[in-house]
């Protein structure tokens, strides 16, 4: 009984379709394999545990002998591998040594959870442990001592959202991914950095969703970063970003006051695919500090615009203040404007006060300022909705 003894592709492609029919993890539970750790066959988009495969492709092929066991089979380049490859199979090796290979495996990886999807677009979670997309209780996934090799933090692979602690930042164009905070500060901050090894390297990552015992994904790539607010922007897709925003660079392109990329879906739900860029680079220009109330608390600090997203504003950073989240809803209420001319807030007349609304800094001291036309368009628009449209020259 020596796996140099199958020959026969058929049976391996019986044995394909039995892991096909069980799904990975029963078939492993069937023959007692354990999952791979490294090498898989690659077959019409999806991939297989190849030690496995090649063991049960064995007893299809000698039937009176059976299937090779874990024990009995010597898996990798020594054994099952040439073998495979003989028969027309392709192999691949999960421990990449360079960045490119990394990339390939990923895209490997991703086209094997598409191949795998259900009907409502969801896999097991043994598809994901499996081809190691996650693999962890943590929200981030690095796989280190796979990934080391092409950076010192490994480079993360995959992140879970469960939705319980920030449900709001998660949509169908990405999800806003808090930084860790753990008693294991360390480790955080290795985790941190192998997502923004993703970002530099250029590699994909995934986005895992939990739904009862299944799993969502998404492929996804890491868009940029702010260190204050300790956020990610991460953006689901194919191709990458052209530029990972790292730092602001808000005044690297000339400023459009209007324009976005508001859409509707199904006819009445609208969506916002900016909206969480637009959040990221705010917090990059002024920081994540409201500067009216002083609150810095990221969790509660929003990205204001000045023309709104509505009014067809654009989701340029220098369109937008960062306002705690109850400023946010009395600006957009416009119980408050700031004057373009002196940076100061002023209450609506009949109206709370801005002691009443918690603003304490009336005039904004930011060491960059919103463009000036923003501000004197969104000012203009609350002297309309207030009914003091003719009080002031409105200059347009």
């Amino acid at each position: 009984m020596r796996i140099k003894d199958l020959t026969s592709a058929a049976a391996v492609e019986k044995a394909l379709a039995e892991y096909d029919s069980l799904g990975g993890q029963a078939f492993r539970g069937k023959y007692n394999f354990g999952p791979s750790t490294q090498y898989y066959v690659s077959h019409t988009g999806r991939l297989y545990d190849a030690k496995a495969i090649a063991g049960v492709a064995y007893g299809y092929q000698h039937p009176s002998d059976g299937p090779l066991s874990n024990q009995q089979l010597d898996g990798g380049e020594a054994g099952a591998n040439p073998v495979l490859r003989a028969l027309g199979f392709t192999v691949l090796n999960s421990h990449s040594e360079s960045v490119d290979d990394e990339r390939e495996w990923r895209i490997a990886v991703w086209g094997n959870l598409l191949a795998r999807r259900d009907s409502a677009g969801l896999v097991t979670a043994d598809a994901v442990r499996a081809v190691g997309a996650y693999g962890n209780f943590r929200g981030i996934w690095a796989d280190k001592s796979r990934t080391q090799k092409i950076h010192t933090d490994g480079v993360t692979i995959g992140l879970k959202h469960t939705g319980q602690h920030y449900p709001d930042d998660l949509d169908e164009d990405g999800v806003l991914y808090h930084y860790p905070v753990t008693r294991q500060r360390g480790r955080d901050l290795g985790e941190v950095n192998a997502t923004k090894a993703a970002a530099t390297l250029r590699l994909p990552l995934f986005v895992i969703t939990e739904h009862g015992d299944l799993r969502g994904v998404q492929l996804a790539w890491v868009e940029g970063w702010e260190d204050e607010s300790s956020l990610f922007l991460v953006k689901f897709g194919e191709t990458p970003p052209v530029h990972v925003l790292d730092h602001d660079r808000s005044e690297e392109h000339p400023f459009q006051l209007e324009g976005n990329r508001r859409r509707r879906r199904n006819g009445t739900v609208v969506t916002r695919p900016d909206q969480a860029r637009f959040k990221l680079e705010v917090f990059q220009r002024y920081g994540a500090r409201c500067p009216l109330s002083g609150i810095a608390i990221p969790q509660m600090v929003e990205a204001a615009h000045l023309r709104g997203d509505a009014d067809g504003g654009t989701s340029d950073a220098r369109n937008g203040l960062p306002m705690n989240a109850a400023l946010h809803r009395a600006f957009d209420a416009h119980l408050f404007a700031i004057n373009p001319d002196t940076l100061s807030a002023e209450a609506r007349p009949g109206g709370p006060s801005l002691e009443d609304m918690g603003i304490l800094h009336p005039k904004l001291a930011l060491d960059r300022m919103p463009r000036p036309e923003a501000l004197r368009w969104r000012y203009n628009e609350w002297l309309r909705c207030t009914g003091r449209e003719g009080e002031v020259p409105i200059d347009r």
